[in-house]
C-alpha cells in the first residue's frame, strides 16, 4: 500500500550573495535545526499520484523562528509549493551566532514529496503487475526497520531497466529486496523513457513509528570546474551514521564523472543527518546507502544568475529580514491553471 512522505534535502550550491548574510558564511556559527518536520504531503496530490520537490529560500531569525520565506522553484508547478512554505515556516532553530551575538541568515533547502510503499511482511501475489518487495525473514526475526529507494526506467513494454539503488539504511538485505521487486514490476506499454524513483519503507507489523526523522543534508559550494563545463553529475557513498542518524565516516563507492563532485559529495555527507535504522523501536547506528546528484541549473556559478535570486533596481535599499512575509511568500506559475485545480496560493499577512 502507498503513503506519501516528505524529505528534506538541502541545496548543493552555496547561495546567491544577496544583502541578507547565508548562514554558511565562516564567521557564523550556523543555525541547528531544534524542530524541522517535513511538511505534509497534499492529501488532494496524493490521491492522484503525484510526486515532486520545492526549492526554498527562507530567513532564520535572532530568536530561531523563521522569518522571510519564498518558492524557488517547484517541480512540476502548482501543487507542492503551499505544503512546502506552510510547513518551513513552523520550523525552529537555534540561531546562528557571531562573536555570541545572534544575527539572522539566509539559507536555501529543498523538500522532496514522495509516495512510498510498504514492504510486505510475506510474499503475496502481485497487485496491479507491481508486487511489494518481502521483508527480508533475518531482519523481521531481528526486528530492524529501515528504507531502501530505487530509481529506474521504463521500457516500451512497461518492464523496468536500468534499476539501481540510490539510498538504503541499513545496507545489506533491504536493497536486495526493494531490488528484486521493482525488477519483477510490469507497468502499461507505451511509457518508454519514463524515469521513476520510488521508497520503500521496511516497518515492522506492530510499528510504532509514525513519524520518523527525515533526511536533512548538509550543502557544499558547487565544483568551480563543474560550473565551467556546465557539468552535471552524482556521486555514490556508503556512509556510517550514530544512533541519531548524524554521518560519521563517508566512503566513495562511485562518480559520475571520475574525481569531479568527490570533495564536495564528502563535505555534504559529513554535515548530514539522515533518516536512522531502528531495532525494537529504538534507532541504532547503521551503515547506509547514499547518493548525491549534483545538477548545474540548481547551482549558484558565478556567470550566471543564481536560482533564487531576483534583479533589484540598484536604488533600492537592501531588504530587511526581521518582517515577516512582507509580501506574497508563493505564486502559482502557471496562470489561469490553479483555479481549475482548485491549489490556488492566497497572500499571507505581514
Amino acid at each position: 500500500m502507498s503513503r506519501a512522505a516528505a524529505a528534506i534535502l538541502g541545496l548543493l550550491g552555496a547561495p546567491a550573495a544577496l544583502a541578507w548574510i547565508p548562514c554558511e558564511q565562516k564567521d557564523l556559527v550556523p543555525p541547528k535545526p531544534v524542530q524541522r518536520e517535513a511538511p505534509a504531503f497534499p492529501q488532494a496530490v496524493r490521491e492522484i499520484g503525484i510526486e515532486g520537490s520545492v526549492e526554498v529560500a527562507l530567513t532564520v531569525l535572532t530568536d530561531g523562528s523563521v522569518g522571510w520565506v519564498r518558492v524557488v522553484r517547484a517541480e512540476p508547478r502548482g501543487y507542492f509549493e503551499q505544503a512546502a512554505a506552510e510547513g518551513v515556516r513552523r520550523w525552529r532553530f537555534t540561531p546562528a551566532m557571531r562573536n555570541g551575538e545572534p544575527v539572522e541568515c539566509r539559507m536555501r533547502t529543498r523538500v522532496r514529496f514522495a509516495l512510498t510503499d510498504a514492504a510486505a511482511t510475506a510474499a503475496g501475489s502481485p497487485d496491479g503487475g507491481r508486487p511489494q518487495p518481502v521483508y527480508p525473514p533475518a531482519l523481521l526475526a531481528s526486528r530492524v526497520e529501515g528504507y531502501a529507494e530505487v530509481e529506474y526506467d521504463l521500457a516500451a513494454d512497461g518492464t523496468v531497466a536500468n534499476a539501481r539503488l540510490t539510498a538504503a539504511m541499513p545496507r545489506g538485505e533491504f536493497e536486495k529486496a526493494a531490488l528484486a521487486a521493482v525488477r519483477a514490476w510490469r507497468g502499461r506499454a507505451g511509457a518508454a523513457g519514463r524515469h521513476e524513483t520510488r521508497r520503500f519503507d521496511f516497518r515492522l507489523p506492530d510499528s510504532q513509528l509514525d513519524a520518523v526523522p527525515p533526511t536533512m543534508l548538509a550543502s557544499a559550494p558547487f565544483p568551480m570546474a563543474a560550473c565551467e563545463r556546465h557539468q552535471s553529475g552524482r556521486v555514490v557513498l556508503e556512509v556510517e551514521t550514530d544512533a541519531g542518524g548524524r554521518v560519521l565516516v563517508a566512503r566513495i563507492l562511485s562518480s559520475e564523472p571520475a574525481g569531479l563532485f568527490d570533495q564536495a559529495a564528502l563535505a555534504i555527507a559529513r554535515g548530514s543527518r539522515l533518516s536512522p535504522a531502528w531495532r525494537d523501536g529504538q534507532p541504532i547506528p547503521a551503515t547506509a546507502l547514499l547518493t548525491l546528484p549534483f545538477a548545474p541549473e540548481r547551482a549558484t556559478c558565478p556567470d550566471r544568475q543564481g536560482p533564487d535570486r531576483e534583479q533589484r533596481p540598484s536604488n533600492r535599499p537592501p531588504p530587511r529580514v526581521t518582517r515577516r512575509d512582507a509580501g506574497p511568500a508563493i505564486h502559482d506559475q502557471r496562470p489561469g491553471n490553479c483555479a481549475e485545480r482548485g491549489l490556488c496560493l492566497s497572500r499571507r499577512p505581514a
